[in-house]
């Protein structure tokens, strides 16, 4: 509830109301409806780039050999990790894998029906044999719009694309590396290694996402193989669509890390445009309670 600019309750499960003057909100950067809420209470919002792309999976094993030479557990390591990034000269933008996840899987992550979206986790022992990663390419407002709803409708745009392709049964479109570089006798998904459930559709990849970012992809793809043996293989599974890797508009905060337009609003972490990724929202709202603790601490 907002009176006057500013905060004086909420409502919980549209039963309970709690009177207060403070709210933390930490949404998280899926949180739709959220959103479409705070934005006609007028919290102020910006649209900000993120990035799409697919996850792509390899065989363990090629990346532990491109990264350490030897058998990990020789070394008393684990499974191996890797980071890469593509700044593609021709269209000024730029690819790079994000959120990689060894010996795991990629897993269905939707928040709407209607939509695929793909996500990836590491099993807690790193041992499933499948690494994992999103490659991604950056989008901004240029490309989808400036109101701050734009990227949300952006997203949900390819995300029904994808839900289309696959069957519209929640099954994920795929392809191979092979086939998605137009490679002749490119071999299908249905003989890679991919670990989406329910199942995958093999499916033309540039049919779920933007001419701008499977162009860069496709250009990406040799380079980064030309640094990890086997990248680009052509029998790498990639599967589609990975939509949400940060939130796609930024809620307004003054120094004091309160909203401009809604007295007593504290957008914090990932879903307010803060963050990008666990940990660095997870700092951020830990330095938005400590102001706060401080600001509203009552004397002894």
């Amino acid at each position: 509830f907002i009176e006057n600019d500013r905060i004086v309750g909420v409502e919980v499960n549209g039963s309970e109301r709690i009177d207060t003057t403070v709210v933390l909100s930490g949404v998280g950067h899926s949180a739709r409806d959220t959103y479409e809420m705070l934005y006609k209470r007028n919290v102020e919002m910006t649209a900000k780039p993120f990035a799409i792309g697919v996850r792509i999976e390899h065989n363990q094993a090629v990346i532990d050999e491109s990264q350490y030479g030897v058998e990990p557990s020789s070394l008393g390591l684990g499974a191996a990790e890797y980071s890469l990034v593509y700044h593609d000269k021709e269209s000024g933008r730029t690819a790079y894998s994000f959120c990689m996840c060894p010996g795991g899987q990629v897993v269905a992550s939707a928040s709407e029906e209607g939509g695929v979206v793909v996500n990836g986790m590491s099993l807690y022992a790193r041992d499933s044999g499948v690494a994992n990663s999103a490659i991604v390419v950056n989008v901004g407002p240029d490309d989808f719009g400036t109101h701050p709803l734009d990227g949300v409708a952006f997203q949900r745009e390819w995300e029904r694309k994808a839900y289309e392709l696959g069957g519209s049964n929640f099954h994920a479109p795929a392809q191979t590396v092979g086939q998605f570089l137009g490679l002749s006798q490119a071999p299908s998904v249905q003989n890679s290694i991919y670990s989406y459930e329910p199942g995958v559709v093999n499916c033309d990849l540039h049919d779920c996402l933007p001419s701008f970012v499977t162009s860069v992809l496709e250009r990406a793809l040799p380079y980064w193989g030309r640094r990890i043996r086997g990248f680009d293989d052509p029998a790498v599974c990639m599967t589609g669509v990975e939509t949400r890797t940060s939130a796609p508009l930024r809620m307004g905060r003054n120094e004091e890390r309160i909203s401009p337009t809604v007295g007593g609003f504290y957008p914090m972490g990932e879903g307010a445009g803060y963050a990008g990724g666990i940990m660095s929202a997870a700092l951020d709202g830990a330095e938005t309670a400590i102001l706060c603790m401080a600001k509203y601490a009552k004397p002894n």
